[in-house]
């Protein structure tokens, strides 16, 4: 017997432990709730997000106080910033989140949709009407 067979036949037991929907499905074909939205928003719900910036607004000099004022917010989770800006552009938001120690990541993906530089999200569902800066 190869490591092979021993593969495949795991694979194939795991397979018929699994409902029919499941096995429809496919293990790689799990639908993803909104996927469309959260490309938007650098992979987050619309709902979480607490404040967003463009990708020029981050390149602005300047950090906007909007921002200060939502990663100080106590509903702030974290601060997300899309991988395509420089970090001479971000660097002055990583040191903010650093200051005030909340986490943050940068976002490489290429499915992202959108001018979205930066967004401060939160862990659950908030749903602030007004995001824009």
């Amino acid at each position: 017997m190869t490591i092979e067979n021993d593969i495949e036949r795991d694979q194939i037991g795991t397979f018929s432990n699994k409902s029919r929907l499941e096995q429809a499905l496919g293990v790689d074909n799990a639908p993803e709730l909104k996927k469309g939205e959260k490309m938007l928003y650098l992979g987050e719900f619309r709902e979480r997000v607490i404040r967003m910036l463009s990708k020029k607004q981050v390149a602005r000099s300047a950090v906007f106080p909007e921002i200060i004022e939502a990663i100080k917010d106590k509903r702030a989770h974290k601060m997300l910033i899309n991988g395509d800006l420089s970090i001479k552009f971000t660097g002055k938001y990583i040191k903010l989140a650093n200051e005030i120690d909340k986490p943050y990541t940068t976002i490489h993906n290429s499915e992202l949709k959108g001018d979205t530089g930066l967004v401060i999200v939160s862990d659950q569902a908030i749903d602030v009407e007004k995001i824009d800066v």
